[in-house]
């Protein structure tokens, strides 16, 4: 992961200058290159956020006594009034 995260860095110190430069009068080449190079500083910043979000989220456990196991059952209400339903 560290060395995503330099070329994270290395396209974002390099490509919001060559960015500048290419619109300020240096070259339509140059602009489109520093844009490449902060979209793909995006990406990668993306990408790492997406994989901290997974390795972080809790692992769910199924239940010991799944809920569709007791779908043929009335609901407690109705068990214990009979005219529950009328």
């Amino acid at each position: 992961m560290k060395g995503r995260i330099g070329w994270a860095v290395l396209c974002v110190v390099a490509g919001i200058p060559l960015f500048a430069y290419g619109m300020t009068g240096g070259g339509l080449a140059l602009a489109i290159g520093g844009l490449a190079l902060v979209l793909a500083f995006v990406y990668l910043l993306m990408d790492a956020f997406a994989a901290r979000a997974k390795a972080d989220a809790p692992k769910i456990k199924p239940a010991a006594n799944a809920a569709w196991n007791l779908k043929e059952q009335p609901p407690e209400s109705a068990r214990d009034n009979d005219t529950a339903g009328r």
